[in-house]
């Protein structure tokens, strides 16, 4: 989990390196900001340092960011496409288990029923904080599941 609050604070600044950390170049991503951040090589304290960063180091952070994408370019590696081939394996690894359809099909199915219930249910009945928080959360699960199935990079391109 706190990896990927990492990849998403990192990315914020530096998305070429917050992809990165997600993927298989992830040890050479997490390597350049703790050079540039001065800190141990670990996701807690990678978080620590960007949450107490300086600007000057946050303007350090771009430039080595623009460096390392200099160096994947040299080295031929596109890194959103490796992103993609993950997910992409991910969803032909998963796509056809029961177990992710099942939790598939229950978060949606949950998330359907909780919209009708509201609804049905009498305005003053209802807890206006806990239904949106409630609503949020099932509709992020819900859009997942429904982006897991269906989502653009579903299948490999026709020049792949």
């Amino acid at each position: 989990m706190l990896k990927g609050l990492l990849k998403n604070v990192v990315g914020s600044v530096a998305p070429t390196l917050g992809s990165a950390l997600g993927g298989p170049l992830g040890g050479m991503a997490s390597k350049v900001i703790c050079e540039v951040l001065g800190c141990e090589d670990s996701p807690k304290a990678i978080n620590n340092a960007i949450q107490s960063a300086i600007p000057e180091q946050m303007m350090e952070l771009k430039r080595a960011e623009q460096a390392f994408k200099v160096q994947m370019k040299e080295l031929d590696v596109d890194i959103f496409k490796l992103e993609v081939a993950d997910k992409q394996d991910a969803r032909g690894k998963f796509s056809r288990d029961w177990t992710a359809r099942i939790m598939g099909i229950a978060t949606v199915g949950g998330f359907l029923g909780y919209i009708f219930l509201v609804t049905i249910q009498p305005p003053e009945q209802n807890s206006e904080a806990l239904i949106n928080l409630v609503l949020g959360y099932l509709g992020g699960l819900a859009s997942a599941v429904i982006s897991f199935y269906f989502g653009a990079s579903n299948t490999p391109s026709k020049e792949d």
